[in-house]
């Protein structure tokens, strides 16, 4: 499923802690994750990053923290926007 994108969570995650910005619900356009930015990878690998993420966090040997910087709002013409989160992943 997440292949080498979960190896590299991991090894990161083990190195150092990393931090990088959610939303929830994802997927919704114009509110991309920064998570490759993190991994200095192209943005087509976001959703394969966030599975890893998602993947580490049911992991006991992992933290992995979701703060919410937004709630999600309502704006005009009845457009919805994401909650956003702050996600740090660190070894527990």
């Amino acid at each position: 499923m997440t292949g080498t994108r979960l190896e590299d969570v991991l090894m990161l995650a083990i190195e150092r802690p990393f931090s990088f910005t959610d939303y929830e619900p994802r997927g919704i356009p114009g509110f991309t994750s920064d998570i490759a930015e993190v991994f200095h990878c192209s943005e087509n690998q976001t959703d394969k990053l966030l599975e890893a993420v998602d993947a580490v966090a049911d992991d006991h040997h992992f933290l992995v923290e979701r703060v919410p910087i937004t709630d999600s709002q309502s704006g005009s013409k009845g457009k919805t926007y994401p909650r956003k989160y702050k996600v740090t992943v660190s070894p527990a």
